[in-house]
Parts: structure tokens; C-alpha cells; sequence
């Protein structure tokens, strides 16, 4: 398995986002925040605007700056992406956490969901003073993403239910 690089999109990967974009993702799952929202489908928007939402520019009200990344293979290839929220409002406290992370369906069950864990967490040290540690939420059930949290040593604090969905809730010291 090669190495996950995350970084922003840039124009050269047009044509690999639109393969990862178009695999079949889960039905509850949002593969790229604000595509149709803010960039309204339109791939040079989403590449000019995206690195702003850190900085809380472009963003609905209601949400918080947060860093849109996408996780590259030696190869070149999307393997995934992770949302980086720089703070937490009442919902992400509960549901969606600090990090949020997805692994195209085609590179699943290789070790990229640990490596794209490992690498948000190392963003978060570089990039966000002050936080001591972060939460990262799955369901209750989703063996894969309690084994990666757990890798990156995450303990859980408790089992909350949001809208008749378990929720486990891990926090991982930085």
C-alpha cells in the first residue's frame, strides 16, 4: 500500500475526482462538502473556493471553518477525503466531530482509512494552536471506522443516540 498525501484539489485532478466522486458512495454519505451548494457542481469553482473554508469564507453560517482535503496515492489516485473542522459547534459535539473521513468504495479494506486518520491528526497538530485533542465520531456498528479511530488512539467516552442512530463518540489526545 503506498502512502496518502492529502492536499486541496487543484485543476489537474479533474478527471480523478470525477472517478471517485461518481463511485457508489452511501446514501447518508456527503463525499464533497458544498459541490452543489457553493461550487454548484462546477469543478474550477470547487478548486478556487474550497481552500477558503478554513478560513470560514463562503460557508453557511450555521458551520464552521473547516479544511476540505482530499487523499491522494503515490499513484495519483483519490482514495478519499477528510473534512478538518477547526472548532466544534453543538451538532459536530455530537454527530461529526473534528474529523470526518470517507474512503472511496474501490480502495476500502487497505489500510487507507487508518492512513487518512493518521494524516488529519498530523494536520491538526501543524495547522490548529490550542486544541489538545480532537473528537472523531462513527456508528455504533461500523466495525472499520472503531478499528481505525482505536488505531490512532482514540477512547471512547461514550455511545450518545442522534436521531435513532447510535453514535460512538472517541477522543484522540494530540
Amino acid at each position: 500500500m503506498s502512502k496518502v498525501i492529502l492536499r486541496y484539489l487543484q485543476s489537474v485532478d479533474e478527471a480523478e475526482f470525477l472517478m471517485a466522486f461518481n463511485e457508489v458512495w452511501e446514501e447518508n454519505f456527503d463525499f464533497v462538502h458544498y459541490w452543489e451548494s457553493i461550487a454548484n457542481k462546477d469543478f474550477q469553482t470547487y478548486v478556487e473556493v474550497a481552500p477558503s473554508f478554513a478560513k470560514g469564507h463562503h460557508i453557511p453560517k450555521e458551520h464552521v471553518p473547516a479544511a476540505l482535503l482530499f487523499a491522494f496515492n503515490e499513484e495519483g489516485k483519490i482514495v478519499g477525503r477528510t473534512s478538518i473542522r477547526f472548532e466544534l459547534n453543538d451538532h459536530l459535539l455530537k454527530v461529526g466531530g473534528h474529523i470526518g473521513y470517507g474512503v472511496c468504495p474501490n480502495f476500502r479494506n487497505q489500510g487507507y482509512a487508518t492512513q487518512i486518520l493518521a494524516e488529519s491528526l498530523n494536520f491538526v497538530r501543524n495547522n490548529i494552536k490550542g486544541l489538545k485533542k480532537v473528537l472523531v465520531t462513527c456508528d455504533e456498528g461500523n466495525i472499520g471506522s472503531e478499528k481505525t479511530i482505536r488505531k490512532n488512539g482514540g477512547e471512547l467516552e461514550n455511545i450518545i443516540e442522534v436521531d435513532g442512530v447510535k453514535k460512538m463518540r472517541f477522543w484522540i489526545d494530540l
